[in-house]
């Protein structure tokens, strides 16, 4: 009886065909070990890159069973780190919101409503991180129970994308975001708030003056849509009054 060799190759080639499985075996390593990884890498492209202010005025459409409950206009500043001044249909009505050193403080009639401790996931992730050192954005991510050993690849809208707090694709629960693998900005936020879920996407990203920006996010809880935003008549400020990020100041604080 003739012995049948069968090469290196071949074996491979006989294992796949009999275990297609294996296959996944083969596939490329994710270009991120951590999310540890994912943010330094963030940082260093775009650091010195970013645009340190940001002004704009908004659509904010808000949804009740899938259907528009209400609309305002808003007015947004933004000025780096972590600094985010929100009026509510205008300056005059005294309503509005202040993010200032991971705390927000919100304001009805020009008086100050409620104060609690927070780190904005959103502002961290969409300015803050581009300016705060590594290790400043890793110790926040961590706050939010973000687990930044657990990396996976995926695709977005179109976009390729690096997951960061889960490693499951089929997981919409867990804290996470996601990032653009190219141009390496965020295109999605998960977090869960005792059981409660929100799932922000940054989308629409159009490049103004050279500078990326979201022009469009959506707001989820629990599945369902809860608040789209439309931005326009967006300008990057060389400068801003830091008095205008004063809750102290607030009833005063005014921008053209």
């Amino acid at each position: 009886m003739k012995k049948h060799l069968i090469t290196g190759g071949g074996i491979l080639l006989l294992c796949l065909m009999l275990f297609p499985s294996l296959g996944f075996a083969l596939a490329p390593k994710p270009k991120y070990k951590n999310g540890t990884e994912v943010i330094k890498a963030m940082y260093k492209r775009w650091q010195g890159k970013w645009y340190p202010n940001f002004q704009f005025e908004q659509r904010a459409i808000f949804y009740e069973n899938g259907q528009v409950s209400k609309e305002e206009v808003w007015q947004e500043l933004y000025s780096q780190p972590g600094r985010l001044h929100i009026r509510f249909n205008g300056f005059e009505s005294g309503n509005g919101v202040v993010f200032k050193n991971d705390s927000v403080f919100h304001f009805k009639d020009f008086e100050l409503a409620a104060k609690m401790p927070q780190v904005h996931p959103l502002v961290l992730l969409s300015f803050d991180v581009y300016f705060l050192k590594p290790e400043e954005s890793i110790a926040k991510l961590q706050q939010l129970n973000i687990d930044l050993g657990k990396v996976y690849e995926s695709n977005w809208q179109g976009r390729k994308t690096i997951v960061v707090g889960t490693t499951n694709p089929e997981d919409a629960n867990s804290p996470q975001f996601w990032v653009d693998k190219e141009r390496l900005y965020v295109l999605r936020v998960i977090t869960n708030s005792k059981g409660s879920v929100r799932d922000v996407e940054m989308n629409n990203y159009q490049l103004l003056e050279e500078k990326w920006v979201a022009t469009e996010i959506i707001f989820k809880t629990d599945g369902e849509t809860t608040l789209r935003e439309e931005y326009y008549n967006m300008r990057f400020p060389k400068s801003t009054d830091r008095s205008w990020f004063d809750p102290e100041n607030f009833s005063n604080s005014r921008w053209q």
